[in-house]
């Protein structure tokens, strides 16, 4: 009732400060916008999603996460070497060259060897690339890899551009279903099928996203919502939400080199003490799952283990051996996101239980990336998005992979974990690397968040994916 009186009032609040609609344009209202342009570098889940519709990969994964090509078939001839037969047909680029075997070749040399590549450490295992013919490329490789063709999900630029040292950040040149509209202070992309418009416009507080959609101010919204505006959305006539499971997962990262977080234990009360079914009971929608490992049961990793338990007791009396009798100070940083910031509240208040005083840093987005990016945090909130290989283990715990060489910003050390990447990596089992991670609570997994997307009644053929990705809008029609 008081959620509704709520929405009520912003309702009139805002009825001031629309945003200038465009009759062709379908709006999408976004909680955060896209920071970059070029796929090499993008990290932000806004810009991850975008350039998926901007540009082609070269592999894509299925429903079950193995990676699977529309551009090439490939096979495996020993000693290390793979042969890549490019298809007919390949797609063409927004500057209306078609895509060729040495576009393919020149973005996969681009993205190993170019010092701002996110994909530079994926593909630091290729040895040589060798172009056989106008059809036909070979990649050699350093060692092997059972799970070598995920790590050429990447994406595919035009080589002539990359040997100009095109900015694709600010005018992006892909083969994807959509091209970006050079519009200033606005993100704009145009399909290339049938010119349809979609805008995306920034909302950052939920509630006003949720307000603009019932006004018809935008008419599409998903993810970013917590239950009780979901609920009111259901109940609006001519608004149609649907739901479904999630593969992005939401989790606590710790700092190895603070003096508390370094100790099992400690971590182990902090799990203990966040009641994981409460925040998915109240907060979120209903297919929001409980989450104790990376990856969800639908990936051919998933380990069956039980979840940890829920047990403040417990954690309480780990604590009052470790704090002196005083609480333990500990910096957690999040976004300003309004729902996150909820959150982190109540995760403050269920430590502060326990003896843990947990002092709440909210950073604009900005700021707070690229401080989990340098390792300036104690423990912070972050939802990974699109991780599909199970060598996402090795990139953020193995102890070599400590930055600047790698993404273990938490600075995670310990040897026995070490031997086990190693025997995962080539074995490709990775039971008892997942195990140890969730015995050792190396970091906390909360919960695979469910999608959800409300729209007015006048869009069609909008589907939802596991993985929260926008792919639908190559689809998505308004009456």
């Amino acid at each position: 009732m008081i959620a509704r009186i709520i929405l009520i009032i912003l309702v009139i609040l805002t009825s001031s400060c629309n945003y200038e609609k465009s009759k062709t344009s379908i709006i999408f209202g976004i909680a955060q916008k896209p920071q970059n342009f070029d796929p090499s570098m993008s990290a932000d889940a806004a810009s991850e999603r975008i350039n998926h519709l901007l540009y082609s990969y070269l592999f894509q994964y299925d429903d079950t996460f193995r990676p699977h090509s529309n551009f090439v078939s490939w096979k495996y001839e020993g000693n290390l070497r793979y042969i890549f037969l490019v298809e007919k047909n390949l797609p063409f680029f927004s500057n209306m060259d078609q895509m060729t075997a040495d576009d393919i070749v020149g973005s996969i040399n681009f993205l190993q060897n170019s010092k701002t590549s996110r994909y530079a450490t994926e593909l630091s295992i290729i040895k040589s690339i060798k172009l056989i013919s106008a059809k036909e490329f070979q990649l050699t490789l350093y060692e092997d890899d059972p799970n070598f063709l995920s790590r050429l999900v990447i994406p595919i630029f035009p080589h002539k551009l990359l040997k100009k040292k095109h900015n694709f950040s600010i005018a992006p040149i892909g083969s994807g279903p959509f091209i970006l509209l050079p519009e200033k202070n606005k993100v704009i992309l145009k399909r290339r099928a049938d010119n349809q418009n979609i805008e995306f416009i920034e909302i950052k507080d939920p509630t006003v996203r949720a307000l603009k959609l019932i006004k018809n101010e935008v008419d599409i919204i998903q993810n970013d919502l917590p239950i009780a505006t979901v609920n009111f959305l259901k109940a609006q006539a001519h608004i149609v939400t649907q739901e479904k499971v999630g593969a992005n997962i939401s989790y606590l990262g710790f700092n190895f080199k603070n003096e508390y977080l370094k100790i099992t234990e400690i971590r182990q009360a902090i799990e203990m003490a966040i009641d994981k079914k409460a925040f998915i009971k109240y907060f979120f929608n209903e297919k929001t799952r409980n989450a104790n490992q990376l990856f969800p049961p639908e990936h051919w990793v998933h380990e069956k283990i039980p979840s940890s338990e829920f047990n403040p007791q417990k954690a309480r009396d780990i604590i009052k051996k470790y704090n002196g009798g005083k609480p333990i100070e500990i910096v957690y940083k999040t976004s300003t996101d309004p729902f996150r910031m909820k959150v982190a509240t109540i995760i403050q208040n269920q430590l502060a239980d326990i003896g843990i005083n947990l002092i709440i840093k909210s950073l604009d987005w900005g700021t707070y990336f690229r401080d989990i990016q340098a390792g300036n945090f104690d423990m912070y909130s972050l939802t990974w998005v699109g991780i599909k290989n199970p060598n996402m283990y090795e990139k953020i715990f193995f102890s070599e992979n400590i930055p600047p060489i790698g993404l273990n910003r938490g600075n995670y050390e310990n040897h026995l974990f070490d031997s086990l990447i190693e025997n995962a990596l080539s074995s490709n089992n990775w039971s008892f690397a997942i195990r140890f991670i969730f015995d050792d609570v190396a970091f906390i997994p909360l919960w695979f968040e469910g999608n959800v997307v409300s729209h007015t009644d006048k869009i069609r053929f909008y589907d939802l994916r596991i993985d929260g990705n926008w792919k639908a809008l190559e689809n998505i029609e308004k009456l």
